[in-house]
């Protein structure tokens, strides 16, 4: 099996990838540590561990940095609600957080299990670039690295210049992306491609009728009026979620090598500036399988 660590600032789209992970046979999640971003660092501990009783599993939660590496927080409760899950909470959760810190435990999984250990972040990369400047021996230990985050070759969703989770924490971005390690990033370009949820693929989960489809549905539902609203459509991208698909099966995702050269101010902080080129450490993900992505979040919520 593979041993898996998911970094997340959990909020809506964080949670359904979760279940995915949780639900994939494959996997072993070793951890989940969490970020802030999103919501406060609270909150996404508190939405992670409510996530992973709802799968009946007992996978252990890290709380990790609670802002950035050099900026206040800025979250995005105005599109994920004030409980980071379209405001159908408020959860409490039975379980609750080990106590050591999200960063060592990073460190520490790597280094006992050298070559064997897959992170994927889904939330700002405060806590891998934490880990790096703590610890960089690690950054050769990773067995691989998934990210989501950026515009790739597309327009930002917090700003025009800007992907959230990379406005969030430019710095941190910055660090991991020219880190050295071998990176594949998924960013918000392939979102809105392949990763979305549209009225029929709705209508498709809805049959499901589970526990864990309603919840996913139920959590959605904010997004949509705000789609609704701003875009005059019944859509909503899921960036996670396709993140954690192509991390499941990327045998259909194409990449792109790339070097990844970050702003980190200014009115286009946070922007990725891609530039092509074979000796690039960073994978950009140009095509990713809809169906493939579609097929394992309907499987992860039966």
């Amino acid at each position: 099996m593979r041993k898996i660590i998911i970094d997340t600032d959990t909020a809506t789209d964080d949670a359904v990838a979760i279940i995915m992970a949780l639900k994939c046979s494959d996997f072993d999640v070793k951890a989940i540590t969490t970020v802030a971003g999103n919501v406060d660092l609270d909150l996404a501990t508190i939405n992670a561990l409510y996530t992973v009783e709802l799968c009946d599993k007992n996978t252990s939660i890290y709380k990790g940095s609670s802002g950035p590496l050099k900026r206040r927080l800025e979250t995005s409760k105005f599109f994920h609600g004030r409980d980071g899950l379209g405001d159908t909470g408020p959860y409490q959760p039975k379980r609750k957080e080990e106590k050591e810190n999200g960063v060592d435990k990073i460190i520490s999984l790597i280094n006992s299990d050298p070559n064997e250990i897959e992170i994927i972040a889904i939330g700002p990369l405060t806590n891998i670039a934490r880990a790096f400047m703590k610890d960089s021996s690690i950054i050769n230990k990773i067995k691989s690295l998934y990210v989501m985050g950026g515009i790739g070759e597309g327009k930002g969703n917090i700003t025009e210049h800007a992907e959230f989770n990379f406005w969030v924490d430019p710095d941190a971005a910055d660090i991991v992306l020219n880190s050295g390690a071998e990176v594949k990033v998924i960013a918000w370009d392939t979102t809105q491609l392949y990763g979305y949820l549209d009225k029929n693929n709705f209508d498709d989960l809805e049959k499901i009728n589970t526990s864990l489809s309603r919840f996913s549905i139920d959590i959605q539902q904010r997004g949509l009026e705000y789609y609704k609203v701003k875009y005059n459509e019944h859509k909503i991208d899921l960036a996670d979620p396709l993140a954690m698909a192509a991390m499941i099966d990327d045998s259909e995702t194409e990449y792109k090598s790339c070097n990844i050269k970050m702003i980190l101010s200014g009115e286009e902080r946070g922007k990725d500036i891609i530039s092509f080129s074979e000796e690039g450490k960073v994978k950009l993900a140009s095509k990713i399988s809809r169906n493939n992505f579609l097929n394992t979040l309907k499987n992860s919520l039966v």
